[in-house]
């Protein structure tokens, strides 16, 4: 089903008000949910909603939770997230992060206690639009296992920077350090997909697998083997231990939820102002990636790009022509729309 971006928003707010959400912040979320679909990142879009159901009903998401400021120290900021959703903590460490780096050109923003927080480009694009070249980790549950071993100890573990242009798109770049996401994982297997690339995931016994249907979320694997893993173990380190969140097998949360199910996440935001270094920064970056343009392409390649260049492109592409979305999920979204009394997808056919 093809699905305009407004009226997936409206569906996706309407729903999580009916699960408690309170207006403001169930349309914050489904705003940041629909930009990942509109981006082309389906597994961070709309498909949410029934991981986002599941913790608000089952009491581990606390959808009316606001973030408070537990530490501050000027150019850095510690926020207690309050095990709500990991969007409306998100944005108010990007608010945050813009503010003390106008103020003192380099400002770090720790989040505790947060959840999922979604797509890290809604983040980092927004901060480096501010000007500022923005990264951002995040931690979670543990169901990848450290290069070499079999006992799962960290999350797929995603960062992400934005930097700050000119003329030229943006630059954001957002990737999970196993080779796929495990929410790109569950949406192939939400579709039906007959396969998945090799190199995603293996079965529950650690043996690699292209068939979606025994491929275990549990058992992803690093993106570029030892190199991945070096990079999740850096994540961990940031958005983990240096937030005070959980990492590893060490809880530090209030949610009784632990381990491959936990709940709790840790953020790092750090947010850098590049006119303090340079004062044509932005006209710079643009230089280098018309000369990233001006590479000529190999073999099969049509043209060389910079990171999300070709999310610009398909959210241009999508506002234009709308969503798709697998009928699948389509009909997961109306029967939550039932289930909480408003219209669904259906309802608007």
């Amino acid at each position: 089903m093809i699905v305009a971006a407004g009226r997936l928003h409206t569906l996706l707010s309407d729903i999580l008000e009916g699960l408690g959400a309170p207006r403001e912040y169930a349309d914050t979320v489904a705003t940041l949910l629909v930009e990942a679909d509109l981006r082309g990142v389906d597994s961070h879009g709309a498909h949410l909603m029934a991981l986002y159901a599941q913790r608000i009903r089952s009491g581990h998401l606390d959808p009316a939770a606001k973030p408070k400021i537990v530490s501050d120290e000027g150019s850095t900021l510690v926020l207690d997230a309050g095990l709500g959703f990991g969007q409306i903590a998100g944005l108010a460490a990007v608010h945050h992060a813009i503010s003390r780096s106008e103020e003192f050109g380099i400002a770090a923003v720790a989040v505790r206690e947060g959840t999922h927080l979604g797509a890290l480009a809604a983040y980092t694009e927004r901060v480096a639009r501010a000007g500022r070249i923005c990264l951002c980790f995040q931690n979670g549950p543990t169901f990848v296992p450290p290069f070499g071993g079999i006992d799962q100890l960290f999350s797929t573990n995603p960062l992400s920077y934005a930097i700050p242009t000119g003329d030229e798109p943006t630059i954001v770049f957002d990737v999970a350090t196993t080779t796929v996401a495990g929410n790109k994982l569950l949406l192939a297997q939400k579709r039906g997909d007959a396969s998945i690339p090799a190199g995603w995931a293996t079965d529950a016994d650690g043996v690699p697998t292209t068939d979606p249907a025994v491929a275990s979320v549990r058992h992803l694997q690093w993106f570029g083997g030892h190199k991945g893993y070096g990079l999740a173990l850096l994540v961990e380190l940031l958005a983990g231990v240096l937030t005070g969140s959980s990492f590893g097998r060490t809880e530090h949360t209030a949610s009784p939820v632990h381990g491959a199910e936990r709940v709790a996440k840790g953020f790092l935001f750090l947010a850098i102002d590049p006119a303090r270094f340079v004062p044509d920064f932005r006209a710079r970056v643009d230089t280098l990636i018309r000369d990233v343009h001006a590479s000529r392409p190999a073999a099969g390649v049509e043209r060389v790009l910079v990171p999300g260049e070709l999310e610009h492109e398909r959210r241009q592409q999508r506002h234009r022509d709308g969503i798709p979305l697998p009928e699948a999920l389509c009909a997961e979204l109306d029967r939550y729309a039932s289930e909480v009394g408003v219209p669904g997808l259906t309802a608007s056919v």
